[in-house]
């Protein structure tokens, strides 16, 4: 399993997608229980978990069991 954080966003859905193409389970991640409910749409059947960095044991449930992590979260700040 690969836990893929960011995981709503436009980079992120190609990775998704070559990761199902190889045949691995990816865990999708984001924080905004929204965006990550409309962008599971583009992936049926795919597990997504929210977590966000300001809380550490939700980071935690997302990786729990993975081989490897993909962070595709954006470096730029958020806008408010």
């Amino acid at each position: 399993m690969i836990a893929v954080f960011g995981a709503y966003g436009h980079t992120a859905g190609f990775v998704t997608a070559e990761l199902l193409e190889r045949g691995w389970t990816p865990v999708l991640s984001g924080r905004d229980a929204t965006k990550s409910a409309a962008a599971a749409a583009a992936h049926p059947g795919v597990e997504w978990r929210l977590a966000s960095a300001d809380d550490p044991a939700s980071l935690d449930r997302v990786i729990a069991g993975a081989d490897a992590v993909i962070n595709r979260r954006s470096a730029t700040p958020r806008r408010r």
